[in-house]
C-alpha cells in the first residue's frame, strides 16, 4: 500500500513541478493587443488592431512586405463608411506572417504613437487600404474595379 501511495505523491508532485515550469514559460510572453482608430472628416473610420509579444519589442516596431514578419503576431484592419457601416475587412497579419504583398507598419510602443510609411488594409482591385506618413497625411484610398486608385479621405489618429 506504501508503495501506491509513494506512486501517487510522485505523480502530483511531477504534475505540479510541470504546472509550474508552464507558467514560467507562459510569464516570459508577455502579449499585447493594441487598437488604433484614424478618423476623416468626411465621416470615415478606419480601426486597426494588432498584437504583439512585448518581450520582442527593443524600440519601434517595424513590420515590412509579405511573409514572416519580426514582432507582431496579427492585424485586422475594418474600414467603415460615414453612417458607421462597416465596408471592408482585411486580415493583413495572421499568426505572425504578412499576407499581402503590400504592407508597412511602424509603431512606437512607449509613445502610442505611429511612425514612418503606412501601408495597410487591402491591395487588389475593390479594395481599399490606408497609405502614407504617419507624421504627414495618412489616405484612405479605394482601388476601383479597372485597378485605378483614388483617394477618398484624409485621416488622422484618435486617441483612445
Amino acid at each position: 500500500m506504501s508503495k501506491f501511495k509513494s506512486l501517487s505523491v510522485n505523480r502530483v508532485v511531477g504534475v505540479a513541478i510541470a504546472i509550474l515550469i508552464s507558467f514560467c514559460f507562459m510569464s516570459s510572453a508577455m502579449a499585447i493587443t493594441q487598437k488604433l482608430q484614424f478618423d476623416s472628416d468626411e465621416g470615415y473610420t478606419v480601426t486597426a488592431v494588432f498584437s504583439y509579444d512585448k518581450s520582442l519589442v527593443k524600440d519601434t516596431i517595424k513590420e515590412r512586405g509579405h511573409g514572416k514578419t519580426a514582432v507582431i503576431d496579427t492585424m485586422k484592419v475594418s474600414f467603415y463608411n460615414p453612417s458607421n457601416e462597416p465596408i471592408a475587412n482585411y486580415d493583413n497579419i495572421i499568426d505572425g506572417v504578412v499576407v499581402g504583398d503590400y504592407f508597412e507598419f511602424n509603431f512606437d510602443p512607449a509613445t502610442q504613437q505611429l511612425a514612418g510609411n503606412i501601408d495597410i488594409g487591402g491591395e487588389s482591385a475593390g479594395e481599399m487600404y490606408l497609405k502614407g506618413e504617419a507624421e504627414q497625411e495618412l489616405l484612405l484610398i479605394e482601388v476601383s474595379q479597372s485597378g485605378s486608385e483614388k483617394a477618398i479621405a484624409s485621416l488622422r489618429k484618435r486617441s483612445l
